[in-house]
């Protein structure tokens, strides 16, 4: 066996690449917005929600400084793993909330419509900023937070912490202790459904047009899958970044890699998270985005890991199974897995710059 060769199969016995959740890269996150007027910070903070192979599903318009148009950037969707746009709505929530939060720190109050019905043509939402007292909110944890894939503390997550989690909606956030019955089927599931993803070869394709490795990319896309945000660093980090390209995922030791990795990942932390929605609408998909950046933003707080593991929602035919077995009226729009963890690194996920995705108009 040739020495490249065997240290990428080295390094891929050590992580996964085939996964469907925000990630990140070798540098920088974005520019941050010193200097900038009030809208440009609030965007900026908003810009650092997850979202799904960190597509970063948004495009905004500002009108005067006063009024944010927000729209789905359908160029941006995952049509093979999402092709109801289910997730990039989720994005989009979760984008939505990170602006409220930092208009409120920044002593603005808003007043958000969302639209009653999608079209590509109209904003998803508009929130109206008013001036009003600043509600103090802790802003370096929306800059902090950052998705793990290492393993976590399997020792179970405290009562206290689980009330904090849930506290956002009781009715729709629902905790499963990973040692319980119901939190051992959704880990089993969970990998069943990331093993079946994993060989399917249009999703395959959609990752691979999605994975950064070089830092010229990276730098270039400010989007996308790379090896610093799936924590692949030092020889290893190095190698894939110089030597390996994004169709290389495809290979039978990538998609083994993967898989191992995920089995790993749902076997080591303390709970699941799993949101429910009264029904398949958009709006019910951005009011889930704005739960999940809740609990996430909670979870930096108080030192826990987290990591959307969706497989088991995509996959239809494992959708089901977990319904039933969780005995879920709702419908299953999240999981994620969630446990304590030792070290947190510093976020290096890429991000787009406002001026990016946003158009300032003044009339």
């Amino acid at each position: 066996m040739k020495a490249p060769k065997l240290i990428f199969i080295m390094m891929l016995s050590m992580w996964g690449l085939f996964c469907s959740c925000s990630v990140g890269s070798h540098g920088q996150r974005s520019l941050e917005p010193n200097g900038k007027n009030d809208v440009y910070q609030m965007l900026y903070f908003a810009s650092l929600a997850g979202s799904s192979h960190n597509s970063q599903p948004w495009r905004v318009e500002v009108y005067n400084n006063s009024i944010i148009r927000l729209y789905a950037d359908i160029t941006r969707a995952l049509a093979v793993v999402d092709p109801d746009h289910r997730e990039l709505f989720i994005s989009l929530g979760a984008f939505i909330e990170n602006l409220t939060l930092s208009a409120g720190s920044l002593g603005y109050d808003c007043k958000l419509i969302l639209a009653d019905n999608y079209s590509k043509a109209k904003p998803v939402a508009e929130i109206v900023l008013n001036k009003a007292s600043a509600t103090p909110y802790n802003l370096k944890l929306i800059e902090t937070r950052m998705t793990l894939r290492t393993p976590f503390d399997t020792n179970a997550i405290k009562e206290n912490d689980v009330r904090r989690l849930t506290k956002p909606d009781a009715e729709r956030i629902h905790f499963f202790e990973a040692s319980d019955g119901e939190g051992k089927f959704i880990a089993q599931q969970t990998i069943e459904a990331y093993t079946q993803q994993a060989y399917n070869k249009a999703a395959q394709d959609e990752l691979a047009n999605w994975l950064r490795f070089s830092n010229k990319e990276v730098d270039a896309k400010r989007d996308g899958l790379t090896t610093a945000g799936m924590q692949i660093t030092g020889i290893s980090g190095f190698f894939v970044r110089h030597f390996m390209k994004p169709q290389d995922s495809k290979k039978e030791s990538f998609i083994k890699a993967g898989i191992d990795k995920t089995k790993k990942q749902a076997l080591s932390c303390g709970g699941w998270i799993v949101i429910t929605s009264s029904g398949n609408t958009v709006a019910g998909w951005i009011n889930t985005g704005r739960l999940y950046q809740q609990i996430h933003l909670t979870c930096t707080e108080l030192g826990l890991g987290f990591q959307p593991m969706n497989q088991a929602v995509e996959e239809r035919n494992y959708k089901t199974q977990v319904v039933k077995r969780l005995g879920i009226k709702d419908e299953l729009v999240f999981i994620a897995r969630v446990g304590y963890v030792s070290v947190v690194p510093a976020p290096v996920s890429p991000r787009r710059s406002v001026a990016d995705f946003t158009r300032f108009i003044i009339r």
